[in-house]
């Protein structure tokens, strides 16, 4: 390897990073600055910034002389950016600590990195948010194509964006010309001509996923794009374990009362703010799926910080966050099933007692992803609308696939995760799974999530029907309280009404209307009209609350969901 092929590495919050992602099992190694050494695994204990980096010799206790005489080595590694090297070092502060051999370092005086220019590319990890737009050329303004998309990975040659296949992005075809703007949460927003190169379609997602190839970019560009490069592997070395706390990279802080809009959720138009923001977390549920399909464990810093969102936007207001649930509609309905469930079962949960908030986290974080593991099963399986025996059975271990990936969620409480994942499909006479527990063996908290999760799940489409109106599906459930808890069928109703928040509603005069608000009595309150039956959207017409609401005349229907 020549000494031209490494550049020195200048930035200390980079140098940080990449130290970072050495930490990894066997990503590292050491080599004595003497000639002809060989290299040797070392373990990455932990690293200060600035301070020292500390190290596990266990393995190694033969060089341990050398080192303690003073003899200078090298620390090497690996990460996604290329390869590592650090200027000589020396060790210090040896110590056995039950059996194991530690030792520190000073901070490196530098470290350089050799990149693969032409093959590496800069993957972006769960809750990275890099949007794209996407502008054509073309004489005939009618034929122009303008789309929002998510950036998927970046290379200095080209990069990979998920677009919505309902947002036209079909219409992107091969050897298209496109000028595309990459726009990061710090409001740097980076314009590149490029070229369409290959097109996957993703049809269980709705997704089309685009490989782009850049156009000649200037020398300038290049930098440009290379310095991006880092900052994203800079960033995602902070998600990749347990570095939450280290400084993030600037491209990644958001800045001002108005961020730039990002990615393919917020090109679009909602119906309220609070939609736009559950947007955000309805993404992350949608890549945390993809990563779950790839064999990768659930995330458990992001499922963190985006539960805390979720609960927060209940608190801030609950009836505008019952009603954006509607608005979320052109994710999997695994994401939005998980939403529904998580807001309303915390909802639920605190209107019966007062529920500490970690406990409320905790309810919120396994309601969103408790139906994820469906999206690891065959498509064929969830799109039929009759099962075979042996086609149930493995639908069922979508639990199990989901539980074997949250090795690392240790701050969700077990008991929470049994209640809201493991048996939330239980039912009360055996007759659930995956295990039949029945009766006493069920606890509170499954018994509510049973209700909650039903209720949702009748409410929505399936392939061999319409979504139910909330009240056909009470209904269902108070006529099988063999295998639902009474009390608590009876708390949802109270609770959330007969004609729900979020209920769609025809007047006799033909008017449409969306349920906004209940008053004490969970009667409705106040409404916003609609010129269609279609989900909420930017195109709500009047607020009616109020004497108003009597002039609207009685309501001949609640409409259940369709699509």
């Amino acid at each position: 390897m020549q000494e031209e092929e490494y550049s020195p590495v200048s930035s200390k919050v980079e140098v940080s990073a990449l130290l970072e992602t050495l930490m990894q099992p066997g990503a590292a190694s050491i080599r004595l600055n003497v000639p002809g050494a060989e290299s040797f695994p070392i373990v990455l204990l932990d690293i200060e910034d600035n301070e020292y980096i500390e190290y596990d010799l266990t393995a190694i206790r033969d060089l341990a002389p050398k080192l303690r005489r003073g003899v200078e080595y090298i620390l090497l590694g690996q990460s996604h950016a290329g390869m590592i090297r650090s200027t000589p070092m020396k060790m210090r502060d040896f110590v056995d600590d039950n059996g194991r051999f530690k030792a520190k370092s000073d901070w490196p005086e530098g470290l350089d990195l050799r990149q693969r220019r032409a093959a590496f590319r800069a993957q972006l990890r769960i809750g990275m948010d890099v949007g794209v737009r996407l502008r054509t050329d073309n004489e005939d303004e009618s034929k122009r194509l303008e789309l929002m998309g998510d950036l998927r990975d970046l290379s200095a040659t080209g990069c990979l964006v998920e677009f919505y296949a309902q947002d036209g992005a079909s219409k992107v075809l091969n050897e298209m010309h496109a000028t595309l703007e990459i726009c990061f949460p710090d409001s740097t927003v980076f314009p590149i001509d490029s070229d369409v190169r290959h097109i996957k379609t993703d049809s269980d997602r709705q997704v089309l996923t685009v490989g782009f190839e850049f156009t000649k970019p200037s020398n300038e560009k290049e930098k440009q794009l290379w310095n991006f490069v880092r900052e994203i592997e800079r960033e995602a070395s902070r998600s990749a374990g347990d570095g939450a706390n280290r400084t993030p990279s600037p491209l990644f802080e958001q800045k001002g009362d108005n961020p730039v809009a990002l990615g393919r959720r917020q090109g679009h138009k909602y119906a309220t703010p609070i939609a736009r923001r559950m947007a955000r977390i309805a993404g992350y549920l949608d890549s945390q799926m993809v990563a779950l399909r790839q064999s990768q464990e659930v995330n458990s810093i992001q499922l963190s910080a985006h539960a805390e969102r979720l609960l927060d936007i209940l608190i801030d207001d609950r009836e505008g966050a019952l009603f954006a649930l509607r608005c979320i509609h052109r994710e999997s309905p695994w994401v939005t099933h998980g939403l529904s469930v998580a807001i309303r079962m915390a909802d639920l949960a605190q209107s019966r007692t007062k529920v500490p908030r970690d406990l409320l986290k905790a309810i919120v974080a396994c309601g969103m992803i408790h139906d994820l593991g469906k999206g690891m099963l065959p498509s064929s399986l969830w799109k039929a609308s009759t099962l075979s025996r042996d086609s149930y059975v493995r639908m069922q271990s979508h639990v199990a696939l989901l539980v074997n990936q949250m090795e690392k969620c240790k701050w969700l409480a077990p008991a929470v995760v049994q209640g809201v994942i493991e048996r939330v499909n239980e039912r009360l006479d055996g007759s659930g799974y995956p295990l039949g527990v029945k009766g006493n063996d069920l606890g509170e908290l499954a018994r509510m999530a049973m209700i909650v999760d039903a209720v949702d799940a009748m409410c929505r489409p399936r392939p061999d029907r319409a979504g139910l109106t909330p009240e056909h599906a009470y209904r269902y459930l108070l006529t099988n309280t063999h295998q639902f808890d009474r009390n608590w069928i009876e708390a949802y109703i109270r609770h959330f009404g007969v004609i729900p928040v979020g209920s769609l509603i025809k007047y006799k005069s033909g008017q449409l209307a969306w349920v906004i608000s209940l008053d004490d009595q969970r009667h409705i309150s106040a409404v916003q009209l609609t010129p269609h039956e279609g989900p909420p959207d930017d195109k709500l017409g009047e607020i009616i609350e109020g004497d108003k609401l009597v002039e609207l005349g009685e309501i001949r229907e609640v409409l259940g969901a369709e699509a």
